[in-house]
C-alpha cells in the first residue's frame, strides 16, 4: 500500500500541469465565493439604505426593522401571510372608497394580528414582533372606531408603516412580491406610504379622485 501511495505521488509529482489545474481550479472556487459574498453585503447595505431612507420619512418613529431578518417557520408564515392579506383588503377597499368594505377589512386584520402566535418567536424577532402587534392594535382599534374615510386613511397611514416594517424584519418579501409605493400630496403634502402587489398605482389616500397619484419607492 505504501510502495502505491508513493508511486502515484510520484506520478502526480511529474504531471505539473495537473498541479497547476487544480489550484486554478481552487482560486476560482474561492474568487466566486468572495464575489459572491461582496454581492450579498452590497446587497444587504444597498436594502438597509433604502429602509432607512424611508422610515426617516415615516410620521411614527421608532419602529423596530431588524438588520438581518428573522427566518419564521411554516406556521408563523402561515400567519403574517394572512396578516398581509388582511391589510391589502383595507388597501382595496379604501382605494374604492368603501366605508363599509374598510371597516370590515380591519376587523380583519385585528383578527389576523391576533392569531400570530408571538411564543413562536424568540430573541429579537419576539422583540419585535410584539412591538408591531402592539402598534397594530392601537392603530387598527383607533382606525375601527373613527367614522369618516379621511380619519381612517390617517390611521392607515401608521398601519401602512408598521407593515413595511413587518414584511422587512421577518423575510415575508420570500414569499410575496410586494413594493412600497409614495404618495406625496397625502395629508396636505406631508406625504404618505402604502403597500402594494402591483407596481400599478392605485391611491388609497385619494382614491378614484386622485387614483393614479404616487410612484413606487422600492421593491420589497
Amino acid at each position: 500500500m505504501l510502495s502505491a501511495c508513493t508511486n502515484n505521488q510520484k506520478n502526480e509529482n511529474k504531471n505539473p500541469k495537473h498541479h497547476e489545474e487544480i489550484v486554478t481550479r481552487d482560486k476560482k472556487n474561492n474568487h466566486s465565493k468572495i464575489e459572491e459574498q461582496d454581492n450579498k453585503l452590497f446587497q444587504k447595505e444597498i436594502d438597509h439604505q433604502q429602509h432607512e431612507s424611508l422610515q426617516n420619512n415615516f410620521s411614527h418613529k421608532g419602529i423596530i426593522i431588524l438588520d438581518n431578518s428573522y427566518e419564521v417557520d411554516s406556521a408563523l408564515s402561515y400567519s403574517l401571510k394572512e396578516l398581509m392579506n388582511a391589510y391589502l383588503k383595507i388597501v382595496d377597499a379604501l382605494v374604492g372608497g368603501d366605508l363599509s368594505g374598510t371597516n370590515n377589512a380591519v376587523e380583519m386584520m385585528i383578527e389576523k394580528v391576533n392569531a400570530v402566535d408571538s411564543s413562536s418567536f424568540n430573541k429579537k424577532g419576539k422583540k419585535t414582533w410584539v412591538q408591531h402587534a402592539s402598534l397594530y392594535s392601537d392603530k387598527l382599534t383607533e382606525m375601527q372606531h373613527s367614522e369618516t374615510l379621511a380619519e381612517k386613511r390617517s390611521y392607515f397611514s401608521h398601519i401602512s408603516e408598521i407593515m413595511y416594517c413587518t414584511v422587512k424584519s421577518f423575510e415575508l418579501k420570500d414569499y410575496l412580491t410586494l413594493y412600497a409605493a409614495y404618495c406625496p400630496m397625502a395629508f396636505d403634502g406631508k406625504g404618505a406610504y402604502w403597500l402594494v402587489e402591483t407596481e400599478e398605482i392605485k391611491n388609497p389616500y385619494f382614491g378614484l379622485k386622485m387614483l393614479k397619484c404616487g410612484e413606487i419607492k422600492e421593491k420589497l
